[in-house]
């Protein structure tokens, strides 16, 4: 029987550049945001004895989407999409992309709040990986469902956004400086 110790080990060096750029503007009632961006890393390491090159970038778009309702009710739709590629010394071997939506509704001046929630509609946000090293490779699949429902009832106290500013005592004792 043959056992393996996997364990992190800082890489003498890695080169990585990260660049995203986003706009967002307001059309009548709807309020969309648009990101996008890449990842990429210059990274060679030893795989099964062989130099690997672990240098395929990851490239991500966001759409957010806020959307006023009338009676101040507040909807979102956000998406988002990711490119296969390397993070150290992780190869994500899908295209994992999903799509989210919420629903909020303040009362009482924000004091009490309801959002209604669902991550992942279409259960699509799987992610699923390679591991590489030079004695192991480890494939991780995930089956397990992201999509989820969620109801939040929030409420806080002392809502109130006026803050304590004084009666103006001390007034005549700071004119006198």
């Amino acid at each position: 029987m043959k056992t393996t110790l996997i364990k992190t080990a800082n890489l003498p060096h890695r080169h990585y550049f990260q660049a995203f750029i986003g706009g967002n503007f307001q059309l009548g009632v709807w309020q969309p945001k648009v990101n996008a961006g890449m990842m990429k890393q210059w990274l060679t390491l030893s795989v099964n004895g062989e130099p690997t090159r672990m240098n395929t970038p990851i490239f991500m778009l966001q759409w957010q989407n806020a959307i006023h309702l009338p009676l101040d009710i507040w909807l979102n739709v956000d998406a988002q999409f990711m490119t296969r590629g390397w993070d150290n010394n992780t190869w994500m071997s899908n295209t994992p992309w999903y799509v989210n939506a919420k629903l909020y509704k303040g009362f009482f001046k924000d004091a009490f709040s309801v959002t209604l929630e669902a991550k992942d509609l279409f259960d699509s946000a799987k992610r699923d990986f390679n591991l590489y090293s030079d004695a192991v490779q480890i494939m991780q699949k995930n089956y397990s469902p992201g999509r989820s429902v969620m109801l939040t009832l929030q409420y806080r106290f002392n809502a109130t956004r006026d803050r304590y500013r004084g009666t103006g005592a001390g007034n005549t004792e700071k004119s006198r400086f």
